[in-house]
């Protein structure tokens, strides 16, 4: 099992394993090939299939699509996070990736929007100090979308 830093442009988008991510999110492809010269976190299995993928990005902005609104500030955001959990540490290893994503860039605060129906990821989250504070104003096909943030304590 590896996890590897790779562009987008490098990733096999026809993957099963966006396959849901492509159901719950219109326009996933067309917003995956914009990202093509970004890069994202990629795990294999043994058997070297993907089995996580995760992408952050820093923000500077408010946040104002969500019940409350949040003002400017610099934090970092989960873009995309999926993991298929099989046992295994993977969730874990990548949370202290997103850790060290916002340290390495002196923030601290981390965000992510997830579905209420995804129980797995939240309670994974919710485990390592991400607390829901609030939610996107719109409801969508897939249900209500909360709001977790994790705030960062550490000396400059």
């Amino acid at each position: 099992m590896s996890i590897q830093e790779r562009f987008f442009c490098d990733i096999d988008l026809t993957n099963q394993f966006f396959n849901s991510l492509r159901a719950d999110y219109e326009g996933f492809d067309i917003w995956f090939k914009s990202k093509s010269a970004n890069t994202a976190f990629v795990s294999y299995n043994e058997l070297g299939e993907m089995d996580g993928f995760l992408y952050l990005k820093i923000e500077d902005e408010a946040i104002l699509d969500t019940t409350p609104t949040f003002e400017p500030k610099l934090r970092a955001k989960l873009g995309t996070f999926k993991i298929d959990a099989h046992g295994t540490k993977l969730g874990e290893r990548f949370i202290r990736l997103m850790f060290q994503f916002a340290m390495k860039n002196s923030l601290k605060e981390i965000y992510v929007t997830i579905f209420d129906k995804h129980l797995g990821l939240i309670k994974l989250l919710t485990r390592y100090g991400f607390e829901l504070k609030a939610r996107k104003d719109l409801d969508t096909i897939n249900g209500r979308e909360g709001v977790y943030f994790k705030t960062l304590e550490w000396r400059d």
